[in-house]
């Protein structure tokens, strides 16, 4: 392998290289006879969104058992639709051991536990492939909505879901819930992360890495030399900069050698450098060096070059190094700062995330206050804390945080700080606030007797044991 050829980042930013977004679906009950006709008449559920205008093709493939679907629609802020492209298939569930309990091991995003016992059983598998549209703003996270839109009207009830890209299963009645809604789904449920333990898991040799951004149209991402300790916080910062790069596709190969600022602390802000890992890899800014009598040892490590000899990890993906004076640094060298147990850390999430948390939050808000009502605050059983958008009068910073919920009173809420915040001097943590329930951007509810945490975009595990209660 030719480690500076990086002309695959070049066909990536210009659209020529790209990874399909491939889902199956393990579903209840079979459609029998998949023509086009009846892929047509179950596909019509999806005309009542208002991000889908009308159906403009349903057709066999003369060359496979494919049905090819064209709809035409678009995200409310676009000026024109634009026609969306799937392929789906119907065919028996001949092997169900690909659908078995332990199938999910270790890639179970959100499978309830009956759907992962259950899954097995589904008579009928449904395939779903599309090409996410890259070119405009939303353009690829509306394409993910259509298509879980189009798998939910044309599988009916599920067991579950396979991403085939990012190897993870997902639930089901998430599909459901999800197909409900026009708020675009959590870009965290479109990729996953790995995270590759030494055989020493005391060392500094944790390798993180992404699968599944490559069908967004960007780069998958990843760190490497990284301390258990800050394993949670080096998560927390690939997903934020995953969306961060959602938002600015063209972020991460323009030439301004600007940093990305990702992570709030008490100390300092957190920037961050994107490079390509043939890059990072050749320039052994990684690489840990044994001291010799007469020349120094290069050691290996967990992501080198040894474990790149397959097709998978070696696709475009960055990495992800500190900024120190505008050069790259290794995360490991941040010490305690990324050691999420001895640092109050702020990750910092992109606008457009933030709207989608707000518009979901609000949106499912109604399942959290009849949870509320139902099973009143008590320690140690239930908990609720909402996050809510605050800004200062004197400062006029803005800041997002979390309060623990004393009383819901509609339009408002009574609530008690948790934190201290950064840059708002009026508020302290300990304090008790009463403010607009429309500022509120997230929300959990603890559960001990449900054993369980729960937060907007587990609102079909919410609304199922609501109604089971």
């Amino acid at each position: 392998m030719d480690m500076q050829d990086l002309s695959i980042y070049e066909d990536l930013k210009n659209g020529d290289y790209q990874a399909p977004s491939i889902y199956l679906a393990a579903m209840k009950t079979p459609l029998a006879n998949p023509t086009p006709a009846v892929v047509r008449e179950r596909l019509e559920k999806i005309l009542q969104r208002a991000d889908v205008d009308e159906i403009l093709a349903v057709e066999a493939d003369d060359d496979s058992d494919f049905i090819h679907i064209v709809i035409s629609g678009g995200h409310e802020d676009w000026d024109e639709t634009e026609n969306f492209i799937f392929r789906v298939r119907f065919y028996a569930n001949d092997a169900p051991e690909e659908w078995s309990y332990e199938a999910a091991e270790f890639r179970d995003r959100n499978l309830l536990e009956d759907e992962r016992i259950e899954m097995h059983r589904a008579p009928q598998i449904m395939e779903c492939e599309t090409y996410f549209d890259t070119e405009y703003e939303l353009g690829s996270q509306t394409s993910w909505a259509l298509q879980l839109a189009v798998m939910d009207a044309l599988a009916g009830e599920c067991y579950a879901l396979q991403d085939m890209v990012a190897s993870t299963f997902l639930s089901g009645m998430w599909l459901a819930e999800t197909a409900q809604t026009e708020t675009l789904p959590s870009l965290d449920l479109g990729y996953v992360i790995h995270a590759i333990t030494p055989q020493n898991p005391e060392a500094a040799d944790y390798w993180l890495h992404t699968h599944g951004l490559l069908k967004f149209g960007m780069p998958e991402l990843e760190i490497m030399r990284v301390e258990r300790s800050q394993v949670s916080a080096c998560q927390g910062i690939i997903q934020s900069v995953a969306m961060r790069l959602m938002q600015d596709p063209e972020s991460w190969y323009e030439d301004d050698d600007e940093p990305m600022w990702v992570v709030y602390t008490e100390e300092q802000m957190i920037a961050v450098r994107l490079i390509p890992w043939q890059t990072a890899l050749a320039s052994n800014l990684l690489a840990p060096v044994k001291k010799g009598l007469f020349r120094d040892k290069v050691l290996p490590f967990s992501g080198d070059m040894s474990d790149r000899d397959d097709d998978i990890h070696t696709e475009p993906s960055l990495v992800i190094f500190a900024d120190q004076d505008g050069k790259p640094q290794p995360l490991v060298d941040l010490g305690v700062l990324l050691d999420d147990e001895q640092t109050h850390m702020m990750l910092l999430k992109s606008d457009l995330e933030t709207a989608r948390m707000h518009a979901y939050a609000i949106e499912k808000l109604p399942l959290l206050e009849q949870c509320f009502r139902r099973f009143a605050p008590e320690e140690g059983q239930w908990g609720y804390i909402v996050k809510i958008r605050c800004e200062s009068p004197s400062t006029q910073a803005v800041e997002h945080m979390w309060f623990t919920v004393l009383e819901m009173n509609g339009d408002t809420v009574r609530v008690q700080l948790d934190n201290d915040p950064f840059e708002i001097p009026e508020m302290q943590s300990g304090e008790v606030y009463t403010l607009p329930t429309d500022s509120i951007t997230d929300w959990r509810i603890y559960s001990a007797p449900w054993q369980t945490v729960l937060a907007p975009d587990a609102a079909y595990v919410l609304r199922r044991y609501l109604t089971a209660n």
